[in-house]
């Protein structure tokens, strides 16, 4: 081989180096949108709820996001029931379910994201010792 030869297939392995050490796999890309699509629908679901008074709570982990309503509190609650109303969404759900515990009750609502949106002023007008609304 001639030097050209062997500069130009130098070149050309430098190139496909780099390129591999650059490439991300499909299903590496499609995890990361999904994972990304599913923060910005969460992202806008808490800039709703907290415009409206709702409280993102600190007991949330990667597992489910929690809000409260700050109003709903219960002065005395028993054990295994909720102490405020509660909006949970869990991760293995893809922020597509939102499941609403009502102040002092054991009871969870699933509603889907925008159906929830929807019943928002019936879930913060509860409080404890209300009869539970019906949807």
């Amino acid at each position: 081989m001639s030097r050209q030869s062997d500069a130009k297939k130098a070149r050309r392995n430098k190139r496909r180096a780099t390129r591999d050490a650059n490439w991300v796999p499909q299903d590496v890309l499609d995890g990361a949108a999904d994972e990304l699509e599913l923060a910005d629908v969460l992202e806008r679901f808490d800039d709703l709820v907290t415009e409206r008074g709702w409280l993102y709570s600190e007991e949330s982990d990667e597992e489910s996001a929690l809000w409260f309503w700050p109003p709903s509190v219960g002065e005395a609650v028993g054990d295994g029931v909720t102490p405020v109303t509660t909006i949970v969404m869990f991760a293995e759900d893809d922020a597509e379910i939102a499941n609403v515990m009502f102040v002092g009750t054991d009871d969870g609502y699933a509603f889907q994201t925008d159906e929830l949106l929807d019943h928002l002023d019936v879930i913060e007008a509860y409080r404890l010792g209300d009869p539970l609304p019906q949807f």
